[in-house]
This record gives C-alpha cells, sequence and structure tokens, in this order.
C-alpha cells in the first residue's frame, strides 16, 4: 500500500497534461470525462486498486466502509473530494484529491479542469461545492503496543471549528494541528463529530478552548 506523500507526488508529476494517457489506462473513449479516471490511475499506480469513471460510484465504495464525511472541513491531504455544481443529474459532478488544507479551504490536484488538463486549484469550504470527502487507506507507522490499548476518538468543537483526539480512560484531550489530525483520520481513529460544550467540558475545554491549544 502507499502513503499520502507517494499518490501527491505522483499527481503532481501529471501537472499539466491531458487526458490522453489516462484513456487509454482505463480504457475510455477520447473524449470521456476523466476527472475520477485520473484519481483512479495514481491510487492503482502506487498500490490502491481503483477503477471508477461515475465519482458517485467511487464515493458509494468508500461510504461503505464507513470511509467518508460531509463535513468539508475534515478532508486532510491524500483525501477525495466530492464536487456537487448540480450539473450531472443523479451524482456528483467533479473530484479532486486534497495536497493541503488552510483556514478557508483546500488546495487540490484535479484531473480535466481548465482545458482539460490536470490541474492544482484552491477549493473553498464555503461556497465551493464540496459535497463529500472520502479517506483512501494509506500505509501509516504500527502503533505501539500501548498506543493499542488505548481507545481514542476525534471531537470538533462547533464554536470554532477545533479538532481534538481524546483519549479513554483518562478524559485526555489534546488539540490537532492539521498535520496532526491528517495522521489521526488516516490511521482510522474514529471522528465523533461536533459535540456540545456540557460534553466538552467533561475534557477540561470549557470555556476556554483557547487556552487548551496554547
Amino acid at each position: 500500500m502507499a502513503t499520502v506523500d507517494e499518490v501527491l507526488e505522483l499527481e503532481r508529476s501529471f501537472l499539466g497534461e491531458g487526458g490522453q494517457r489516462f484513456w487509454a489506462w482505463y480504457p475510455a473513449a477520447p473524449g470521456t470525462a476523466w476527472c475520477d479516471i485520473f484519481q483512479s490511475y495514481c491510487l492503482s499506480a502506487v498500490g490502491i486498486p481503483t477503477h471508477f469513471a461515475w465519482v458517485s460510484a467511487h464515493f458509494d465504495y468508500y461510504r461503505a466502509q464507513g470511509r467518508t464525511s460531509y463535513d468539508a472541513r475534515a478532508a486532510t491531504p491524500g483525501a477525495l473530494i466530492a464536487f456537487e455544481w448540480n450539473s450531472t443529474p443523479g451524482g456528483y459532478d467533479h473530484i479532486a484529491m486534497v495536497e493541503s488544507v488552510d483556514a478557508n479551504g483546500v488546495t487540490a490536484i484535479n484531473g480535466n479542469v481548465n482545458g482539460s488538463r490536470v490541474q492544482r486549484l484552491w477549493h473553498p469550504f464555503n461556497g465551493g461545492g464540496i459535497a463529500e470527502v472520502a479517506f483512501p487507506e494509506y500505509d501509516t507507522p504500527n502503533p505501539s503496543p500501548e498506543e493499542d490499548d488505548v481507545k481514542d476518538a476525534l471531537i470538533r468543537d462547533p464554536r470554532d471549528g477545533a479538532v481534538y483526539r481524546i483519549t479513554q480512560p483518562g478524559n485526555i484531550a489534546v488539540h490537532l494541528d492539521a498535520a496532526a489530525y491528517a495522521s489521526a483520520m488516516q490511521s482510522g481513529i474514529p471522528m465523533l463529530g461536533d459535540v456540545s460544550p456540557a460534553i466538552l467540558g467533561n475534557f477540561g475545554l470549557v470555556p476556554s478552548i483557547n487556552a487548551s491549544k496554547k
């Protein structure tokens, strides 16, 4: 299996390229929409067998494994994002792979955009059409025996979107930056989603959440 860095390095190597290579690999007729064929090609090339041309079917596959989120802010490097622009009846319109995340959106590598090329584009969380996020299974370091015995989960503070890794027993909560969040998601630690201030209080995160990040 592959790492996030390996698949992103491969996708970057195709920046500016058209669809010919990917149509031939699938195979698909020239002119076929190839945004998802491109993602399938790259994932397969690094050791994650994938063969989709229809974005909705691709996300159905990950959703059945419990590896998707409808929260655009859950996106991490290496995640796939589906777009809904209401241009494809009954399905998603586009797919891209997240390269990096900032406070307002993601930079992603897209196939079949801007003149039918592979391009790096920034997509906002609000108003950009991101409808769902999927998390391919990448290689991650094996946990130590002590870590194996710990039951962890991720929670989000709805007041500011901050993500915390909580550890039981002990009611320990640690704020995660973008890199740590990406690593946790790729390790399969479950995201419980937004939690109420009452629950946050159990971890010492209320009322002063900012103090816990220092």
